[in-house]
């Protein structure tokens, strides 16, 4: 084993995707958002393995250089860069028929440039922004103009359309009125005469019929939390884990770690951990968080250092070099999940699962 391990169940994923698959409409399509590398889960063998199994009509990433990635991986679907790019960027998406998100006639001059240098159609999907003031084309007169440019781009075919709704699972009054904005928008777009794919709805809405549209983004759902109407139907995919550095006894009144942020009530058996920040394990979780050993919980005691971490396993049983130390993931009858460290670290599951560091080794099972 690894110092550290990342350990990404594939089938987990795929069980996933065959979960939301069952509950959106045959004919609504899914687009996998497998941007920073799907999470932190590997965006290049999971895009493989959606693709083979056919629960993933499109991908989407956020930079072509991400899109990169999956085309040399193999990937054949539509895949959406959701950013936006400069002139280099343009050339990339066209060359690796990419479909890049555009908001403007700037945006939509690179690509016709250059497809029609490469000798190419391009392929790009219209942003609007309905409300949530990121990207996006803003307005009826944006949107105008917009349209009217793309009559002199005759290399570049609009392939799709899509806004992105802010806070689809706190506010349904807003989420209705961006999604009225989107469809007016659509309205105005068939009637410049183009039969774009639309799709507003990511892993919150994407169960309701109201916004399923043509096409759905699955995103956080896909990698085992975010909806609630799936709790139970997905699950978590990654497994941090690693083995004991040493196991010590202290005496009651000795202190762990730097700042001596722990002082020992009674006599107690200290684990080191070779994780720290420095692996993307939160400095914050600090005397929060519980590391699994034994199909035990174990609190994390001291400052987490940049490489290394302390628990008290006073009540954990027996432990040697060899035994298993989970600090995300399942052990026994205990579980630790990205949406439990989350609330602990004060931020969301999305930086748990891909906030860890590159010398952290990562395997699939």
């Amino acid at each position: 084993m690894k110092r550290l391990e990342l350990v990404i169940s594939m089938k987990a994923l795929l069980e996933n995707a065959r979960a939301v698959r069952g509950r959106v409409p045959e004919n609504v399509k899914i687009c996998a958002v497998v941007k920073a590398d799907a999470y932190g889960h590997g965006a290049a063998e999971l895009s493989r393995a959606l693709e083979s199994e056919r629960l993933a009509d499109a991908f989407a990433v956020a930079t072509p250089e991400e899109g990169r990635v999956l085309r040399e991986a193999g990937v054949k679907g539509e895949i959406l860069v959701l950013g936006l790019t400069d002139a280099d960027g343009a050339e990339e998406s066209v060359a690796l028929a990419l479909a890049q998100a555009v908001d403007d006639a700037r945006g939509l001059a690179m690509l016709e440039r250059a497809a029609a240098r490469q000798g190419r159609q391009a392929k790009a999907q219209l942003k609007v922004d309905t409300g949530m003031t990121r990207l996006g084309v803003r307005g009826a007169g944006e949107l105008d103009a917009l349209l009217k440019a793309w009559e002199h781009a005759p290399h570049v075919h609009m392939s799709g359309m899509f806004t992105h709704f802010c806070f689809a699972d706190g506010d349904a009054a807003f989420t209705r009125a961006q999604f009225e904005r989107f469809e007016a928008a659509c309205a105005a777009v068939r009637a410049a005469g183009f039969a774009p794919v639309r799709h507003a709805a990511a892993s919150t809405a994407m169960l309701d019929e109201a916004y399923q549209l043509d096409m759905v983004r699955l995103g956080i759902a896909l990698y085992g939390t975010g909806v609630k109407a799936l709790d139970g139907a997905v699950r978590p995919a990654q497994t941090l884990r690693t083995h004991p550095l040493r196991v010590c006894e202290i005496e009651a009144g000795e202190t762990v770690g730097y700042s001596r942020a722990f002082r020992a009530a009674r006599r107690t058996r200290v684990m080191t951990i070779p994780c720290g920040y420095g692996d993307g394990y939160p400095r914050i979780l600090s005397g929060r968080a519980d590391v699994l050993v034994n199909g035990r919980r174990a609190p994390v005691i001291g400052n987490i250092c940049m490489d290394m971490m302390m628990a008290d396993v006073t009540d954990a049983g027996e432990i040697t070099p060899e035994s298993e130390v989970v600090l995300l993931g399942a052990q026994g009858g205990e579980r630790i999940t990205p949406d439990e460290l989350a609330r602990l670290a004060e931020t969301i599951p999305y930086e748990i699962m891909l906030g860890f560091s590159q010398r952290v080794a990562r395997r699939f099972a």
